[in-house]
């Protein structure tokens, strides 16, 4: 888990060297080519009602470059950096969220595993297919039964002599009904150990690959999503990637680029939904007046605006990291569940307020609430991820989860940054209490280790709001300052019901008893 620090002037100095880079390179033209391609081509409640992405699209994809964001230029891609890929993919979800969710999956999840454990032949047959949109590629862990619990899955990889056989099935497969090749998270009891996993690529074509039929969905109903399966698939012991048995390291830190680039998806879906929003309660007349000029209206308006600054900032920040080399599994989970939580409730006000028009299909302002709500479920459930969270602060000595704040601020923002360098304290303050009164036994009240969790990610995308607004104007900083404000506020809230966690488990546990016991929510007796 990383600290709570303020970003320091010396990362904020190399975050300058590397988007002057970025400047220089080619960045700001992919950016603009894939708006471009976004408003020509992709007609998101099309795919909506369809429930596919039309394979002239994908094609237009391919031909444009979209495929091959992440992979080295000597295999034919751009190789952009992880943060870059964030700007890309947010750009096309500011469009449609299924189509970025397949190019989001495709450069993270999909081709991560190969282009950091792949050997080279493997990656000289596959990574050029890949770049090109000839394949497309697709990542295979969650298992019905397994869910969040990558230990508890089935799927089993047995070596066979020079190969290795495949057996199990895997569920809710992203790009799964047109991927040409699958990484596949699997248990390797004889390679490794009893608990080892692996991961191996599997190409479709494949004897022994079955896709299932792409599932009815509540949201993202453009993007493939299927049941894949393996009876006695073989395979070249060269198709397992990296060490045999570190299958579960390697997924970790695939999951890392997977739930960043989810993120900046989060925030296209709130930047669309913002966008709606400025245009209509402009336009919008009540009583004479825009809509937009009441203060209900402005008090949404306004914490849109903040909210969405604050997922911005943590994406960027999640991307520096990983591009400064240094470890991004806490902060990529503590990106996903910030933005993935505010986009929903961005998207959630956006409906609120084009009232019963945002509540009507052809508009579209629904399908973004919609697309946004699988996105806590996505890679990791929001609940566990907290769980995790607030079990490696409780881990963490004093040393290390306690900074100040050494970043410089502008003067309008002073005030601010003290005030989270108090509620930075309190957060220290409270883990302590907790190690204190629980010791080890604190893993077995979850409501007091996201409590924890929540605070602590507030506070660190407080202080990547912070330092995002750096030499911005004052109309960005006041955006800044309303959003940090906020999320001290959602700090001090999780920190002050902490002493109330026991009380509320066991009512928690009183209900939920009586309810599993009857198996039904019981009715009023009326006299």
């Amino acid at each position: 888990m990383p600290n709570n620090t303020l970003m320091s002037d010396p990362i904020v100095q190399s975050h300058q060297a590397v988007r002057e880079a970025t400047d220089r390179s080619m960045l700001g033209l992919v950016v603009e080519q894939a708006r471009r391609f976004a408003a020509r081509e992709i007609d998101p409640i099309a795919f909506d009602r369809a429930a596919q992405l039309p394979r002239r699209v994908l094609k237009a994809a391919a031909e444009a470059g979209l495929f091959g964001l992440a992979i080295p230029e000597s295999y034919g891609g751009l190789a952009l950096s992880l943060g870059d890929i964030c700007q890309v993919v947010s750009e096309l979800a500011t469009r449609d969220g299924s189509f970025a969710t397949s190019i989001g999956l495709h450069n993270g999840l999909g081709t991560r595993g190969l282009i950091a454990y792949g050997s080279q032949s493997l990656k000289e047959k596959w990574l050029p297919k890949l770049a090109s949109g000839e394949a497309i590629a697709s990542f295979a862990a969650t298992e019905t039964g397994a869910g969040s619990d990558l230990m508890a899955i089935r799927t089993t990889l047995t070596p066979r002599g020079e190969q290795v056989r495949l057996d199990g099935e895997k569920s809710y497969v992203t790009n799964g009904g047109f991927a040409g090749l699958y990484t596949v998270l699997a248990r390797s009891p004889e390679m490794g150990g009893a608990r080892a996993h692996s991961l191996v690529c599997v190409p479709r074509d494949t004897p022994g690959v079955e896709v299932g039929a792409e599932e009815h969905k509540m949201g993202l109903r453009g993007s493939s999503t299927v049941t894949v399966s393996f009876d006695g698939v073989m395979l070249p012991m060269e198709n397992v990637l990296g060490t045999s048995g570190q299958g579960i390291a390697y997924a970790q830190h695939i999951l890392t680029w997977g739930r960043t680039i989810m993120a900046s998806g989060c925030i296209g879906a709130a930047r669309n939904a913002l966008n709606a929003v400025l245009s209509y309660v402009i336009e919008r007349k009540q009583f004479g007046r825009s809509i937009g000029h009441f203060g209900a209206s402005r008090a949404h308006v306004a914490t849109m605006a903040a909210k969405l600054w604050a997922m911005e900032a943590m994406v960027e920040r999640t991307g520096i990291e990983d591009i400064n080399g240094g470890s991004i599994d806490g902060i990529s989970g503590a990106t996903k569940v910030f933005c993935s939580d505010e986009a929903f409730d961005i998207c959630d006000r956006a409906i609120q307020l084009h009232g019963a028009l945002g509540f009507l299909s052809d508009l579209g302002v629904e399908r973004l609430l919609r697309d946004a709500r699988v996105t806590r479920i996505f890679e990791g459930a929001n609940d566990v991820i907290l769980v995790f969270a607030g079990t490696a602060l409780i881990a963490l000595s004093r040393s290390d989860a306690g900074r100040r704040c050494h970043a410089t601020v502008e003067p309008d923002l002073e005030e601010v940054a003290r005030a989270w360098e108090r509620v930075e304290q309190e957060l220290q303050e409270s883990l302590d209490r907790v190690r204190k009164k629980y010791g080890v036994k604190a893993i077995r009240h979850q409501l007091v280790l996201q409590r924890l969790a929540r605070a602590h990610i507030a506070l660190q995308a407080a202080s990547a709001s912070l330092w995002r607004a750096r030499a911005v104007d004052a109309v960005a900083r006041s955006v800044a300052r309303l959003s940090v404000q906020q999320l001290l506020a959602t700090a001090k809230e999780n920190l002050s019901t902490l002493e109330s966690s026991e009380i509320d488990e066991s009512n928690h546990l009183q209900v939920t008893e009586a309810l599993y016991r009857l198996g039904a929510m019981p009715q009023p007796v009326r006299a």
